[in-house]
């Protein structure tokens, strides 16, 4: 191998102290130095961009720091990188080809893509914006990263990732009592940036790890006036019983909120439960027939109503927004929007415990309750009607 071009190369490979990783290029000195010409000639040819691809998203990000760095060293122009994540590393890998020279990125917004998906942009665009100090937008448009993943789940029809990092709405919870504590003491030990630079927010987990700064933390995060917090030992105390019974309120901040409301001075609720019924039946030449009664008290009115539904539960919430709608039409506007079962002590078959977790939203918000119980109507029951309370409380504050 010779020639003008060959030199060149190699002249600034050498005064950039290079050469022991041309092995990242090709698997021999020759094949690196033709692969570089190759990238050389596009550049001649009229590219406005040489983006260099981890099709198979295999490479470790030391290897691709040192492929950029040379490739950026050899060959003037623009740079580009391009990675999947079938190794795990594509966000890695992406950041650190912008350290060696890269300055074009490509990705996918919540890394969708093919096989295990492509560098995550709401991952790359704030580590990059915030932490390596690179410009990629304008500032005032980092803060709508949180509502863009959503928007791109949803048109998706893919479950969000709540753990993913930035974005996820775990990204800023805290759990522990202890945790929480220090939270309020020292955030930035806890918390590696502000979350709101990402339009997301801090999140307090509460569970039966809580203690009374888990639940201050909480009663601010939601807006409960708590008056001077005498009520925390209680509602501590009910949410370790009810753990043990099954709940879980990780996921359910609404029913957290909601004892948290009940326990406050004045707190009346916007309805009380009498008592339901539910009934399924086969009917000859009907088929399957479920119909749902409730009686429930609303300010000094008793109100009885039924409704059909296509299983018990649907048939208990239509009866219950029936009873309700004439006093409160808000709620023809509050939408479930996931349904989620899971038997917690499989071994007694369909004796077993069963968690309901219910999520509901409207035109601005989304919220989660949680019921339990051995019965999965009474389970249901009690995070459908904490789910409308709820909604109604926060609508009724706002």
């Amino acid at each position: 191998m010779d020639g003008p071009w060959v030199h060149r190369y190699v002249e600034r490979i050498l005064d950039a102290g290079l050469v022991p990783y041309l092995h990242a290029i090709g698997d021999s000195p020759e094949n690196a130095l033709w692969k570089i010409e190759t990238l050389a000639a596009a550049s001649r040819g009229g590219a406005d961009t040489l983006v260099l691809c981890d099709t198979n998203g295999g490479s470790l990000p030391w290897e691709i720091e040192d492929l950029t760095r040379i490739v950026r060293t050899s060959i003037e122009g623009p740079i580009g990188i391009h990675c999947h994540d079938d190794g795990g590393c594509a966000v890695a890998n992406t950041i650190v080809a912008v350290r060696a020279g890269a300055r074009h990125v490509q990705g996918t917004i919540n890394g969708y893509g093919e096989r295990c998906g492509n560098a995550n942009l709401c991952v790359v665009l704030p580590q990059l914006e915030i932490n390596v100090g690179r410009k990629c937008m304008e500032p005032e448009n980092l803060d709508q990263l949180f509502d863009l993943s959503r928007f791109v789940a949803e048109v998706a029809n893919l479950a969000q990732d709540e753990h993913m990092a930035f974005v996820g709405r775990s990204a800023f919870a805290h759990k522990g009592g202890i945790h929480t504590s220090a939270v309020r003491r020292a955030v930035d030990s806890y918390q590696h940036i502000d979350p709101a630079l990402v339009g997301n927010k801090t999140r307090i987990v509460v569970s039966e790890l809580a203690g009374r700064a888990s639940l201050q933390s909480k009663a601010e995060e939601l807006g409960i006036s708590t008056g001077d917090g005498s009520q925390y030992v209680e509602v501590l105390k009910r949410i370790k019983e009810l753990e043990a019974r099954g709940f879980s309120f990780e996921a359910a901040g609404a029913s957290v909120a909601m004892m948290l409301e009940r326990h406050t001075p004045d707190y009346k609720p916007p309805f009380e439960l009498i008592d339901y019924t539910a009934v399924v039946e086969h009917r000859e030449k009907r088929g399957m027939v479920t119909e749902a009664t409730v009686k429930m008290r609303v300010g000094e009115e008793v109100l009885h109503t039924a409704a059909e539904g296509n299983g018990p539960v649907n048939a208990l919430d239509r009866a219950l927004r029936k009873a309700l709608l004439p006093a409160f039409p808000q709620i023809e506007h509050f939408n479930l929007v996931d349904y989620k079962v899971r038997i917690l002590d499989g071994g007694n078959a369909t004796g077993a415990t069963t968690r309901v977790l219910v999520d509901t939203q409207n035109a601005t918000s989304r919220w989660s309750t949680v019921g339990a119980s051995t019965n999965i109507i009474e389970a249901s029951w009690l995070a459908l009607a904490d789910s409308l309370e709820y909604g109604l409380v926060v609508d009724r504050r706002n």
